[in-house]
């Protein structure tokens, strides 16, 4: 598998629309890894973690086919994780689309009351919706399975996150979560997790719930080890940043790296 990271920005991205504050005024100036678009992820061309307002500028800058993509992983059903309307311009008069050429959109209720909502007839669009039931596995085709997890966020909505899993191989995307609940924490005790993903929208600031810090990620990758979670050689990448966290790449790997923890930026390949 190849995850692109295609966004790293928490809601407003980062700089954040219509900020002033030190920490964008200073990512708009150093440009690079600081420029943070909305959290998204792209797994071999074919699935896609998220879809949200900067999907057609992800597609853009990181040569993407999206007329590739099979399968769609929706987390949750904020507006920064979910696009409908760019969805709708698979219909025809707004794209040609390869013949036979299908897509499969996974999540939950409340994802899957947005899509329809500006999509009532999914098959003009030649898609299909799929109810994402936790800890239900997804069979994505060529060996490839996607399991939903339980997240901490969004209130009364289930949001997901989503266990990747191949040849023996696992990558979690743990995006837009707190502290885990005890089932997804049962459900990972001794799965073999070669890379995860995991939020870190506070940086390095108070964790008030629905999201975690550098803090909180710290304490989930001593928990993953305890576990028996982590692969030999796993990587625990932190990604989803706030520009109200104020911390910019360089000093969240300052933060971060000596505890082992990578720090995400757009356009990082991961290879597993």
């Amino acid at each position: 598998m190849v995850i692109t990271v295609l966004g790293t920005a928490a809601a407003e991205g980062w700089p954040a629309l219509w900020c002033v504050c030190d920490a964008c005024r200073e990512a708009a100036l150093l440009g690079g890894k600081d420029l943070r678009k909305r959290t998204a992820y792209n797994v071999d061309n074919r699935v896609q973690v998220d879809f949200g307002p900067d999907a057609y500028r992800q597609m853009a800058e990181h040569g993407l086919d999206y007329s590739q993509l099979e399968h769609l992983l929706i987390t949750h059903s904020h507006a920064d994780h979910l696009q409908p309307s760019d969805l709708a311009y698979r219909r025809p008069g707004f794209a040609v689309i390869p013949e036979n050429s299908w897509l499969v959109a996974y999540g939950n209720v409340q994802a899957e009351a947005r899509v329809r909502e500006a999509i009532p007839d999914l098959g003009i669009c030649s898609m299909e919706w799929r109810l994402a039931e936790p800890f239900r596995p997804l069979d994505l085709g060529d060996g490839l399975v996607a399991t939903p997890l339980l997240a901490e966020h969004a209130g009364s909505e289930e949001a997901l996150n989503y266990l990747v899993q191949q040849d023996g191989r696992g990558v979690l995307i743990g995006t837009d979560t707190g502290w885990w609940p005890a089932e997804t924490w049962e459900y990972l005790s001794g799965c073999r997790l070669d890379v995860v993903l995991l939020d870190c929208t506070y940086g390095p600031g108070d964790h008030s719930g629905g999201h975690l810090s550098c803090a909180g990620v710290v304490r989930a990758k001593a928990e993953l080890q305890k576990l028996g979670a982590a692969a030999d050689g796993w990587r625990l990448i932190a990604t989803h940043f706030s520009h109200n966290g104020g911390a910019l790449h360089e000093e969240l790997e300052e933060i971060l790296g000596p505890e082992g923890i990578e720090v995400a930026y757009d356009g990082l390949l991961v290879e597993v």
